[in-house]
């Protein structure tokens, strides 16, 4: 289990740290909060990149 930052995911779809907040908040971005801070799961990011951006990763 590999869990990335907000500033790593952005590196990896070429957005802005601002705009994969907003994804993950909207569910969009599958992710976690842990102390406060946001992750993602780079199985989930992944199954999101390969789904074409779904919001269905199961």
């Amino acid at each position: 289990m590999n869990l990335l930052k907000i500033p790593d995911v952005a590196n990896i779809l070429k957005l802005s740290k601002n705009r994969v907040y907003v994804l993950s908040k909207q569910g969009v971005i599958p992710s976690v909060r842990i102390s406060g801070s946001v992750r993602v799961l780079q199985d989930d990011l992944e199954k999101y990149i390969k789904g074409g951006g779904n919001v269905d990763t199961k």
